[in-house]
Parts: C-alpha cells; sequence; structure tokens
C-alpha cells in the first residue's frame, strides 16, 4: 500500500468529518493526524468491507469521543462571520440565531446532526455519503430533513 497515496486520497474526507464533529480546525488537524497513525498501525485489522474513508472516520470519531471525554467539553462551530457595514443590533441578531441554530442541529438525531454539520462546513454532499458510507441523495436527503426541523423549530419560537 502506498502510504502517501492513501494520505492524499483520504485526508479531505476525514479532516471535514472531524471538523464537522468539533468545530474547531486546529483540533480537527490534530485528531485528523492522530487518524492516520492509528490506522497505519491497525492497518492489519482493516478487512477491506468498507471504503477506506469510512474506516477512518470511524477511528477519528473513537479518537474524537475520548478526547471529548477526556476535557468533557465541546468546542461551538464558529459564528456566522459578521459584515463590517452591519449595524450593532444585527450583529448581536445574527449572533444569537447562529448560536441557537447550533444548539438546535446538535439536538437532532444522528446521522441528521452530523450531516448538517458537515454540510455547514464546506463538504459536499458526495463526501458526505463518502464519510458516513452512504450514498450522495441520502445526505442531500438527510441534510433536507435536518434543515426542515430546525427552520420548523426556529418558525415556532
Amino acid at each position: 500500500m502506498n502510504l502517501e497515496r492513501f494520505y492524499r486520497e483520504n485526508y479531505h474526507i476525514v479532516f471535514g468529518y472531524l471538523l464537522s464533529l468539533c468545530g474547531n480546525p486546529a483540533l480537527a488537524e490534530d485528531l485528523t493526524s492522530e487518524t492516520f497513525l492509528k490506522a497505519i498501525t491497525k492497518i492489519g485489522s482493516y478487512d477491506g468491507r468498507v471504503k477506506p474513508s469510512t474506516w477512518l472516520c470511524a477511528i477519528g470519531k473513537n479518537l474524537y469521543l475520548n478526547e471529548r471525554k477526556r476535557f468533557s467539553r465541546h468546542v461551538p462551530l464558529d459564528s456566522v462571520a459578521i459584515a463590517e457595514d452591519d449595524t450593532m443590533e444585527e450583529r448581536i441578531n445574527e449572533k444569537d440565531t447562529a448560536k441557537r441554530i447550533e444548539q438546535l442541529s446538535r439536538k437532532l438525531e444522528e446521522p441528521k446532526n452530523q450531516v448538517f454539520a458537515m454540510r455547514l462546513n464546506g463538504l459536499s454532499f458526495r463526501e458526505i455519503g463518502e464519510a458516513l458510507g452512504r450514498t450522495e441523495n441520502w445526505a442531500r436527503v438527510t441534510f433536507f430533513r435536518a434543515k426542515n426541523e430546525i427552520l420548523a423549530e426556529l418558525e415556532g419560537e
């Protein structure tokens, strides 16, 4: 197995997935590195039944959960960007809305919460589907349903 090629082909998916879980680019980068190190040491346990990216994301998720348990905290997603010409009231409303959307997205059932976070972090539906071992269409439908649940909750408030 060519390790450099293995890394290049799977890095973006693993990093994007971990970024969607933790919301912190630096932590996601560290976890991605740890994921590949662990995968190299455990390559004998990879049986080929799933895509390498799916196997790597499972390793990464376990590392993330261990990290989260160790520090008992979860780093939130970055809030929305604010344009310079916004008024203070608009800025506060945008931050409040972003925080509320983040809170609601975390309450979604899995895998809706994962798909929603991954999409907000810039992953394509194809990449989301691959990372979660599903199809691109499944990722698209799951995101649509998650978005509608959040919008319904916001409208009900």
